[in-house]
């Protein structure tokens, strides 16, 4: 049984998140911790930290006594939204706390607070945490190990921690935990595609829709390195049904990008120009890298039109 499974009533959790914001902000900031894990596993990080930041809004630059936390968790989870003095305040909590008791605490820390922190001291807030928690815990300090640089370890320390997280995560039978390993060793492995196949199988069992549509455009990324364009082109088109249905335009134009670039690989310019434009068009002014690589894709295509000798460039 995953450690995050039970009832869950959305719907429900809104409307007493709502209610507390108003009423007893400390009492919403309890729930934020509590339906942390619930809104992370099921991909709703940008629900999570919509609610993180209208609590902390209500709360001030000031840690409540007991839910010291609690807070630290909202922050990590709305870091976007957090001031600096809340931020320092959290950073401080974090310090100084004995150990973490939510579970996704000391894998948020590690994400957004440990690259800036010494490695000394990430390791002494894994190793805090490895010492006092529980097995879901413990597997992730081993996950937080993995990521590069983070604890002063070598690329084969890293890589073994990873493993370690890994096999954790499948002995508790944790689909989530062991995800969020494998798109980790992706990152890292000279041979990602077995990984990403894997990590995506996970995403679309737990119904992780952003997370399935990036991994689709990372697959078919590998595939049309390797050469193999009709795989390439599968993965492409239907990470481009899934950004489209859940309006993620940033995923959608690397859809459409590369499977422009598939067509002009192909021969089929006409085709490739159609999905470059779309994505051109797809893209708003606040994703100017996006837009720069359909540029860049428009004048492949413009360049492969000209007469002559010059063929589409390899994949």
């Amino acid at each position: 049984m995953e450690f995050w499974a039970g009832a869950y009533d959305e719907d429900l959790s809104y409307r007493e998140l709502e209610r507390a914001c108003g009423n007893d902000p400390r009492t919403a900031l309890r729930l934020v911790a509590e339906l942390s894990t619930n809104w992370l596993s099921r991909g709703l990080a940008g629900e999570a930290a919509r609610a993180a930041g209208r609590v902390l809004d209500a709360l001030g630059p000031a840690v409540p006594a007991g839910l010291e936390e609690e807070y630290l968790l909202a922050v990590l989870l709305a870091p976007g939204t957090s001031d600096q003095k809340q931020l320092e305040l959290a950073q401080r909590v974090a310090l100084e706390l004995d150990h973490f008791h939510y579970p996704m605490t000391v894998l948020l820390w590690a994400a957004l607070f440990g690259p800036f922190e010494t490695v000394e001291v990430v390791e002494e807030v894994l190793a805090r945490n490895e010492g006092a928690g529980d097995a879901w815990t413990r597997a992730a300090v081993q996950l937080c190990r993995g990521y590069p640089g983070l604890s002063g370890g070598d690329a084969r320390q890293e890589s073994a921690a990873l493993e370690t997280a890994l096999a954790r995560f499948r002995m508790l039978g944790d689909q989530w935990g062991t995800f969020l390993v494998l798109t980790a060793m992706a990152d890292v492995s000279d041979m990602p595609l077995e990984l990403v196949s894997e990590a995506l199988t996970l995403a679309s069992e737990l119904e992780l829709a952003e997370d399935a549509a990036l991994l689709l455009c990372r697959r078919a990324d590998l595939y049309r390195r390797q050469g193999d364009l009709e795989a390439a082109r599968n993965d492409y088109g239907s990470a481009l049904l899934v950004a489209e249905r859940v309006r993620l335009l940033e995923t959608a134009a690397a859809a459409r990008i590369g499977l422009a670039r598939i067509a002009r690989y192909s021969g089929d310019l006409p085709t490739a120009r159609k999905y470059a434009e779309a994505a051109l068009t797809g893209c708003p002014g606040d994703l100017p890298e996006a837009r720069e690589e359909a540029q860049h894709e428009l004048a492949a295509i413009e360049s492969a039109s000209i007469p002559g000798p010059q063929r589409p460039a390899a994949p």
